[in-house]
């Protein structure tokens, strides 16, 4: 499972102090001191240095807090080639990071001979090869950031810190919007594929009164109760309209007094491959965000490696970016010129 690779998709929104700059254009040209004169491709390739050169282009970039290393590497046949490139005509940069954990006393060993063990210390960062796909365009105060890892392994916060440092300026922007985003076909697919497993309704209580007319000692005198209903027949679906009828009435039923609708409520869902995940029932069931598994969309990992193959998922991330910027841009009614 550590090397199954997932897709994460997120909209970036400028967070602008002022009203005359707005767009990605308005910061960069800020941020990088461009004449009113400069090209777009000029302005995007300063741009693309300074990505270059803080993601880690010559030293690992390190972000203390998750404890992990961000970097570009370099190509095998040529040293002034790099793993990440710019697409000056879609305003895009993308390619393949280095990126792993650092900070834990770790060990090795050959799965042939258990003995034969190394230490890597705490400045060993272990590292595996994640593809990231970021659209700015010039004219929008809206990109969109792609991220492919695995179901263990990801580095989405340390590379969302670096775009809250990228795309900031003290005078005229605040630090970025990250929004996760799944495109509407996914979801579609996911409600239609899935089904229940489980509700649980969970509430801290203090002891009640039955306890105590029984007399029953205990010590901190509270407990956490947690209720579960389990589909037996697998067949209730996220989407249902019985799924909000049975929501009602379990939530009208009482424990100790209480309405179980005051307790945490979560629903447990499993898709067709029986991956499980779990949503808050009030906050998050009219709006899941499934998970979007790249094997389930073609996406070939190879059996030695355990690596995807990051030509597909460049052409997979490419055509999906196109479709959701076009459901983006309906949904917010803006146009792209």
């Amino acid at each position: 499972m550590a090397h199954n690779p997932k897709l994460n998709v997120y909209i970036l929104t400028l967070n602008s102090k002022k009203d005359e700059f707005e767009t990605f254009r308005d910061l960069f040209k800020l941020k990088y001191n461009s004449g009113v004169t400069d090209e777009d491709s000029k302005v995007f390739g300063k741009y693309f240095q300074d990505f270059l050169n803080n993601i880690g282009k010559d030293d690992f970039r390190k972000d203390d807090k998750a404890k992990k290393v961000l970097g570009v590497a370099k190509s095998v046949s040529d040293e002034t080639s790099y793993s990440i490139n710019p697409m000056f005509e879609q305003f895009t940069i993308e390619g393949v990071l280095d990126g792993g954990k650092y900070g834990i006393l770790r060990e090795y060993a050959d799965i042939d001979n258990k003995d034969d063990k190394q230490i890597l210390d705490g400045k060993k960062a272990v590292l595996d090869k994640f593809y990231i796909c970021l659209c700015t365009p010039l004219n929008s105060k809206y990109g969109y950031l792609l991220i492919q890892s695995y179901t263990e392994e990801t580095i989405q916060e340390p590379l969302k810190n670096f775009m809250r440092q990228l795309f900031l300026h003290e005078d005229a922007f605040y630090n970025i919007i990250i929004e996760p985003y799944v495109p509407d076909r996914f979801v579609e697919k996911f409600q239609k594929e899935s089904k229940v497993r489980l509700f649980s309704y969970t509430s801290k209580v203090g002891v009640s009164q039955i306890l105590r007319e029984k007399k029953i000692i205990v010590k901190g005198q509270a407990f956490e109760v947690k209720i579960e209903l389990a589909p037996i027949d697998h067949t209730l679906v996220p989407s249902s309209d019985e799924l909000g009828e049975i929501l009602n009435v379990v939530d009208r039923k009482l424990f100790d007094g209480h309405e179980l609708g005051s307790f945490k409520k979560k629903v447990y869902i499993a898709d067709k491959k029986e991956r499980k995940a779990h949503y808050d029932i009030e906050k998050e069931l009219s709006s899941i965000k499934p998970t979007i598994y790249l094997e389930d969309e073609g996406i070939q990992v190879d059996s030695v490696t355990g690596l995807p193959d990051f030509i597909q998922i460049k052409e997979f991330c490419s055509k999906l970016l196109i479709d959701i910027k076009k459901e983006f841009n309906k949904k917010v009614d803006i146009h792209e010129f």
